[in-house]
């Protein structure tokens, strides 16, 4: 990179935020909830494209996974010439809501934060259908044969053994059928509706989610663009 009598030339673009996860999908669907949550990450969001497998590792080997995702997030930030404001890694717990999950989040948040320094983990419980499940208007407004039955209103989604079968079986129809590939469009008419945050029910996951972003966005990016 460029240097000017020895002295390296601050980057000019503003500090990037990182977003990691399982597939596209899931980064797309991170990505919009973000911006939602805080409309600085804008025009910041950049992605690392490697799967993550993160919450099934411990020890030693967690440490050199996430440091291999660090190293990446790193190399990022040289390309594009700028820092990292936050880093936020997405993955599925494939498992309810229990005792073991907070556990288990911060094991790992503690993993990327050694590696990376700003580090927010958003481990969905069960998985991130449970959070479409929060928003049944959404759900009808992308396919107005979807309908979410009464018994799963009001609930704490992160409970649900397999919300991604609930939404396939019993919330889509035979004329179109949920795929994880709708996750990113259910969550946009989420966005357009304004519906991100009164969600219909609780799921601990969600809520966690926002509130890293709301971190992120007053000590990392509001606070340093005033």
């Amino acid at each position: 990179m460029s240097r000017r009598g020895g002295t390296r030339v601050r980057p000019t673009r503003k500090p990037i935020v990182v977003v990691a996860g399982e597939d596209r999908n899931d980064r797309l669907s991170l990505r919009i909830l973000l911006e939602e949550f805080c409309p600085e990450m804008r025009g910041r969001i950049v992605e690392i494209g490697d799967p993550v497998r993160l919450h099934q590792a411990t020890g030693a080997n967690l440490a050199a996974r996430a440091e291999t995702l660090a190293r990446k997030v790193r190399a990022r930030a040289v390309r594009d010439d700028t820092t990292v404001a936050c880093v936020f890694v997405h993955e599925d717990l494939d498992a309810v809501d229990d005792d073991q999950y907070p556990i288990t989040r911060l094991r790992v948040e503690k993993a990327l934060e050694a590696a990376l320094g700003t580090a927010h983990y958003a481990l969905a419980v069960a998985e991130i259908e449970s959070w479409l499940l929060l928003f049944p208007d959404a759900l009808t407004a992308v396919s107005g044969s979807w309908w979410v039955p009464a018994r799963y209103r009001g609930r704490d989604t992160g409970r649900l053994t397999d919300p991604k079968q609930v939404l396939m079986k019993e919330v889509s129809g035979s004329s179109r059928r949920y795929r994880e590939a709708d996750a990113p469009e259910i969550l946009g008419q989420v966005v357009a509706m304004g519906l991100a945050a009164s969600p219909v029910g609780r799921n601990r996951s969600y809520e966690q989610l926002r509130e890293d972003a709301a971190r992120c966005c007053s000590e990392h990016i509001s606070a340093k663009s005033r």
